[in-house]
Parts: structure tokens; sequence; C-alpha cells
């Protein structure tokens, strides 16, 4: 697997995500349907 950085405007690259509501979600699913923003963050107590 390789990591590839994105920079403000990318177009984000596919993927799926577990939700708290037990269904995995895609990206290309989501978009199908209606404009999606993704905001990343650090998770508690990690650096950054």
């Amino acid at each position: 697997m390789s990591t590839t950085l994105l920079a403000v405007g990318d177009t984000a690259p596919p993927f799926e995500a577990p939700a708290s509501d037990g269904k995995t979600y895609t990206l290309a699913r989501l978009t199908a349907k209606q404009a999606v923003v993704l905001v990343f963050y650090p998770g508690n107590n990690t650096p950054g």
C-alpha cells in the first residue's frame, strides 16, 4: 500500500469506511447522490 499526500483541492481517492451504524460507506456511492466534503483530523492522543 502506498501513501500519497493530498493537497487542498485534490480529488480524494476511492475508499470505503465503516460507520457507527454498522454500514460500510464508499466515496463513490456518496458522491453519486450528493456533494461530499471530507475533513481529516488527527485522533485523540496522537501527535499532530
